[in-house]
Order: C-alpha cells, then sequence, then structure tokens
C-alpha cells in the first residue's frame, strides 16, 4: 500500500512539474478560452473572405491526412482536445460531425512523428480556407500557418488501453516532440497564398 503512495505522489509530483509543450514566448497572446472554432470553420465557406480576421490560438487534433510540398507540410486534422496531462498520450474523442482543419508548416517534423493517427497540439495563426483532397473529394477547410507543433506518437492507437503494458511498470508513455519554426520563416510564410491540393 505504501508503495503505491509514493508512486502516486510521483505522478502528481512529476505532473505539477512538467515542462510546457510550447515555449512561454510562443504561448504570448494566444487566445485560449475565446476562440469559436466553429465560426472560424463557417468562414472556411464564405466565397469572400474580406473581413477575415486572423487569431493566434493553440488546437488539438489527430493526424487525418499528410501533404508533403517543396515548402513544408500541409496536416488534415480533426479537432480533438487537449489534454493538460497527457500522460500516455491524448485519448481520441468520437464526434458525431468532426471538425476538420489544415495545419501549413514551414518546415519538416521527423517522418516517425509526421504519420496518421498520430496526435499534435498546434499553435497557430487563423488563415482563410484551402481546398484539399480527403478520400478522393475537394474539400475545403478552415487553414491555421503554424508556428509550433507538439506530436505524440500514438502510433493511431485511440485510448490508453491500447498502449503496450509492462506489469508493475505500467503503460509505456506515448513518445512526444515539439517543432518550431524560426520567427523570420513564420513572417514570409504567413505572408503565401492557399495550400491547394
Amino acid at each position: 500500500m505504501r508503495t503505491i503512495g509514493l508512486f502516486a505522489m510521483g505522478v502528481l509530483l512529476a505532473a505539477c512539474t512538467t515542462t510546457p509543450m510550447f515555449p512561454p514566448e510562443i504561448m504570448k497572446d494566444v487566445e485560449k478560452e475565446t476562440f469559436d472554432f466553429k465560426a472560424w470553420q463557417e468562414q472556411a465557406y464564405q466565397p469572400s473572405s474580406a473581413h477575415f480576421v486572423p487569431h493566434k490560438v493553440e488546437l488539438g487534433g489527430r493526424i487525418i491526412k499528410l501533404i508533403r510540398k517543396s515548402e513544408g507540410v500541409v496536416i488534415l486534422a480533426e479537432k480533438q482536445p487537449i489534454e493538460k496531462y497527457p500522460g500516455y498520450g491524448p485519448r481520441s474523442v468520437e464526434q458525431e460531425v468532426p471538425l476538420m482543419f489544415a495545419i501549413r508548416y514551414h518546415g519538416f517534423p521527423e517522418s516517425d512523428m509526421l504519420q496518421v493517427g498520430n496526435h499534435l497540439a498546434v499553435v497557430g495563426v487563423t488563415d482563410g480556407a484551402g481546398t484539399n483532397v480527403i478520400d478522393w473529394t475537394s474539400t475545403t477547410l478552415p487553414q491555421l500557418v503554424a508556428q509550433c507543433l507538439h506530436i505524440w506518437n500514438t502510433r493511431g492507437l485511440k485510448t490508453v488501453d491500447d498502449f503496450p503494458y509492462e506489469g508493475a511498470m505500467g503503460y509505456y508513455p506515448a513518445e512526444e516532440r515539439t517543432f518550431c519554426i524560426a520567427e523570420h520563416e513564420e513572417k514570409s510564410l504567413s505572408a503565401s497564398g492557399s495550400t491547394g491540393s
């Protein structure tokens, strides 16, 4: 019983001292509580984006498709909640109507992390809509120009129970890494146009 208590204290202490996913300077001016994802999604279907107002946001998602380009990658993602202390990796939340968005990232994260099914958190600036192909159908999605990505290599597993278990050692945590682009690259990317397909 004492061992369980010590283990629980260790887990709580680790959770309290966990380093943040993104550097504090990246998180400056991020709209956490006030951003309206559905309003952003609705703007994607408007014929004119003349009144589009960009927002700096942090979103969570699961990778649905990857489109590699010469200047970086476009990640098509299904919106998922960001868990504050995901432990072994974020869990997937099933949605009746999945909320989808596209992430433009001016860089090339490691291929073992950039896999369909992996979960991510992203900080970036909302942009207009872009057309991408999902399951052979052209789909217009709201876009986010990413400054940083935090990716969990969940290997497509949906719940903690699916992760390998090692007796008294518990579940193996998902490998996770953060990727950020330099500030000068971010400025040049935010001036670029639609992603296309």
